[in-house]
C-alpha cells in the first residue's frame, strides 16, 4: 500500500538549498527493499517513488565497465547544481585545460556556476565543478560548437560520448530495454506515457528511454532534473560494490538504501540528492526522456500510399501522429499527396526517392488492442526494413513495402589502371549502372566539372550526392557482392587500434538530405583533403549519423598492413607472418562479404593473387 508523504516546505522556498547536501541526521523516513516494493505517493496523491527488490540479476552486471568507461571518459563541467557550490580548490579542475583561468579569471554566475568566456569575452556560458558523469543516448540539443561550422544543424543528435562509441550503446540495450519492462510491469501509467511521447522517434533499444545519465562516486548535491519530459518518470539502478551514496528526497525527509539488485522509480522534478558515498566504486544509471525529443525532424523514415481511404481515416491517422505530408492517397490509379498534389505529373524523386521505403495499404484491417494504428504500422515497417526485406506481403495482402533498390554506382578517378578497371567492372558485373567521373579528360569518363568545380574527393563525392540518387563507390573498391538496401551507409577503415573512423569507401545518403548541404559549404572548397576529411567526420558528428557508419567487418577489408601483399602470389600471402596479432584474411573469409578494399590499386596482380580469385569468382554477366 502506498505511503503518502508531504514535504517540509513549499518546493520553490526549498530552492534555497539547492547545490547543498542534505544531512542524514535530518532524515526521518529510512527506507530499504528488505520489506518488498516500497511505494510513496506526494502532496498531489502522484508517485513519488516507487522502490522495486531483486528486479536484476547479477548476469545483468555485466556491463559494469561500459557504464565505468563512459562515467571515467570525461570530467564533466555542465551538471549545473547537482556537482554542488562551485569549489576552485578541487583536485579535478587541474585536469582541465582552463584550470588557471577557473583559479583566477572566471567570475561566479551563481552559487553553484562560473561564468566561462573566451579571451576576447564574446563566449559566455556556465560551467559547474567538473564530475565523473555522461550522458549515453540522445539528445535535444544541438551541439553547441555547431552553429559556427553549420547554419541550420539538426534539432537532435546523439550524445558526444555516443557518436564516438555508438556500438557500445548497443551492448547496454538488453539492459536498458530490460528497465522498460519493469516499468511497465509496476507502473504502467508512467509506461504508457513514454511510450506515446516517443512515437516515431530515436528511443534506446526497445525501451521507452532517450538517455541514460552514467554517474560514477559522484554524491549529487540538491537539484532538480531540468530537461526531463516533464510527465515522465526517472528510473535509476546502480551497481558496484559500495557503501554509502543513499539516494535522498530532502524535502520529504526521505532517505533510500538502493542496492544494485534493486530498481528505483522516482519523481526527479522533486528536489534530490545522495548521501556520501564512504567506500568502494558506485555507478548508477538514470534512465528517462528528454523533453524537447518529441519537437526534433520525424526520425522514421516512411511515406503510406493508401488506396480508397476516407475522410476519417485521414483525421484518425493525423490525430495517431503521422504527418499529412506523409499520408498519399490513390484515386483512378493516381497517385495524390494529402494536399492534392499529383505525384505523377511530377518529377517523382521529389516524392518517392529510392532510398524512402513506402507502405502500400489496400485494406485496413483491425489492429491489435495493444497498439495503436501508427504504432503498428512502425512496427511492421520497422521489421521488415531492419531485415532488409524488398516487397513482402503481411497477412495476406492487407499490407505490402516496397523499397525500390538503388541501381547507381558513381565514382572519381584521376587515372586508369588494369585494377581500377576490374574493379569497376566488378560493379558493373553485380548489375550496377555506373558513373565513372574524372577531372582529367580521361577516355569513357564523364567531366566531374559537370557536378563542382573542385577536384577535392570528398568536396566532389557531397556535391554528387546532392545532384544524384547514386552510391559514391571509391574506386579501389572491389565488390564482392551487392550492397545491402539500407537508406544510409557511411563505411569506416580502421587504425591498428581497431577504432572505426567515417571514410569515403562507400558514402549512401539521400539526396534532400541536410546533412549533403550543410556539409558541402562546411567543405568550402578547401583543397586540402586531409582538412576536408576532418570537416566530414565533424560533420557526422554534428548530425548524428554515427549510428550509420559500417565497420569494415561489414565489407571484410583487408586491414592496410596485409594490403600490399594482396596482389601477391596467393601462397606467398597465407604464408606471411601476422602482423600486429591481425589474423591474415583468407579466400574463404569473403564468402559472405561486400567488397575488398585495395589501398595499392596501381599495382599488377598476381594471376593468383587474393584479388585475383576473389575477381573471378564474380558472376560472369549480368
Amino acid at each position: 500500500m502506498a505511503k503518502q508523504y508531504i514535504p517540509e516546505m513549499s518546493h520553490k522556498y526549498f530552492d534555497q538549498f539547492i547545490a547543498e547536501y542534505a544531512k542524514e541526521e535530518d532524515l526521518i523516513y529510512k527506507i530499504n527493499s528488505d520489506n518488498g516494493i516500497a511505494t510513496g505517493i506526494d502532496e498531489e496523491f502522484k508517485t513519488l517513488f516507487k522502490l522495486i527488490p531483486n528486479a536484476f540479476k547479477e548476469s545483468d552486471f555485466k556491463i559494469y565497465n561500459i557504464f565505468n568507461d563512459v562515467a571515467e571518459s570525461k570530467l564533466n563541467i555542465n551538471r549545473g547544481a547537482s556537482a554542488g557550490l562551485i569549489n576552485r580548490d578541487l583536485d579535478t579542475w587541474s585536469k582541465k585545460d582552463d584550470a588557471y583561468k577557473v583559479k583566477h579569471v572566471y567570475k561566479e554566475k551563481s552559487k553553484y556556476s562560473l561564468g566561462r568566456s573566451t579571451d576576447n569575452g564574446k563566449s559566455n556560458y556556465s560551467i559547474s565543478n567538473p564530475v565523473n558523469s555522461q550522458m549515453i543516448g540522445y539528445y535535444d540539443k544541438a551541439d553547441m560548437n555547431v552553429r559556427r561550422y553549420i547554419k541550420n544543424p539538426p534539432k537532435c543528435r546523439l550524445t558526444s560520448y555516443t557518436n564516438s562509441n555508438f556500438e557500445k550503446l548497443k551492448d547496454v540495450e538488453p539492459y536498458v530495454n530490460k528497465m522498460s519492462r519493469l516499468l511497465k510491469e509496476h507502473s504502467p501509467v508512467h509506461y504508457e506515457k513514454h511510450k506515446k511521447f516517443l512515437v516515431n522517434r530515436e528511443k534506446i533499444g526497445n525501451s521507452v528511454f532517450t538517455t541514460l545519465t552514467i554517474n560514477k562516486n559522484f554524491q549529487t548535491a540538491i537539484h532538480t532534473d531540468s530537461g526531463d519530459y516533464k510527465e515522465g518518470i526517472g528510473v535509476i539502478s546502480c551497481m558496484g560494490d559500495f557503501e554509502g551514496g543513499d539516494f535522498c528526497l530532502p524535502n520529504y525527509k526521505i532517505q533510500i538504501k538502493l542496492k544494485p539488485t534493486d530498481l528505483l522509480f522516482v519523481n526527479v522534478h522533486r528536489h534530490h540528492t545522495n548521501l556520501p558515498i564512504t567506500s568502494g566504486n558506485r555507478i548508477s544509471c538514470v534512465s528517462y526522456i528528454r523533453e524537447h525529443i518529441n519537437k526534433c525532424d520525424d526520425l522514421v523514415n516512411y511515406k503510406i500510399y493508401i488506396k480508397n481511404i476516407n475522410e476519417d481515416l485521414i483525421e484518425y491517422l493525423k490525430e495517431n501522429g503521422v504527418s499529412s505530408s506523409r499520408i498519399y492517397i490513390t484515386d483512378n490509379n493516381n497517385c495524390l499527396r494529402f494536399d492534392g498534389v499529383n505525384v505523377l505529373d511530377r518529377d517523382s524523386n521529389e516524392f518517392f526517392t529510392s532510398f524512402t521505403p513506402v507502405l502500400h495499404f489496400n485494406k485496413i484491417q483491425p489492429i491489435p488492442d495493444d497498439k495503436s494504428f501508427v504504432e503498428y504500422i512502425v512496427d511492421k515497417f520497422t521489421d521488415l526494413y531492419k531485415n532488409e526485406t524488398n516487397g513482402e506481403d503481411w497477412n495476406e495482402n492487407y499490407f505490402t513495402i516496397n523499397i525500390p533498390e538503388t541501381d547507381s554506382i558513381s565514382t572519381l578517378i584521376s587515372y586508369k589502371t588494369a585494377s581500377i578497371e576490374k574493379n569497376i567492372k566488378s560493379w558493373e558485373k553485380l548489375g550496377y549502372n555506373v558513373n565513372v567521373y574524372s577531372y582529367n579528360n580521361l577516355p569513357g569518363c564523364l567531366n566531374a566539372n559537370l557536378i563542382c568545380e573542385n577536384g577535392d574527393l570528398y568536396y566532389f563525392a557531397i556535391n554528387l550526392l546532392r545532384k544524384k540518387e547514386t552510391i559514391f563507390l571509391a574506386e579501389d573498391m572491389l565488390l564482392l557482392n551487392r550492397i545491402p538496401q539500407r537508406e544510409i551507409i557511411i563505411s569506416s577503415e580502421n587504425n591498428r587500434s581497431n577504432n572505426a573512423s567515417p571514410c569515403l569507401g562507400i558514402i549512401k545518403i539521400p539526396m534532400n538530405h541536410n546533412f549533403l548541404k550543410d556539409v558541402s559549404k562546411f567543405l568550402n572548397k578547401n583543397p586540402n583533403i586531409t582538412e576536408n576529411k576532418r570537416r566530414f567526420e565533424r560533420g557526422i558528428k554534428y548530425f548524428a549519423l554515427a549510428k550509420h557508419i559500417v565497420t569494415p567487418s561489414f565489407f571484410c577489408k583487408v586491414n592496410r598492413i596485409y594490403s600490399k601483399s594482396i596482389f601477391e602470389d596467393y601462397d606467398l600471402y597465407k604464408e606471411q607472418p601476422t602482423k600486429y596479432e591481425l589474423n591474415i584474411p583468407l579466400e574463404n573469409s569473403f564468402k559472405n562479404c561486400i567488397g575488398l578494399r585495395c589501398y595499392n590499386i596501381n599495382t599488377i596482380p598476381h594471376e593468383n593473387s587474393l584479388y585475383s580469385r576473389l575477381y573471378s569468382s564474380l558472376p560472369s554477366s549480368v
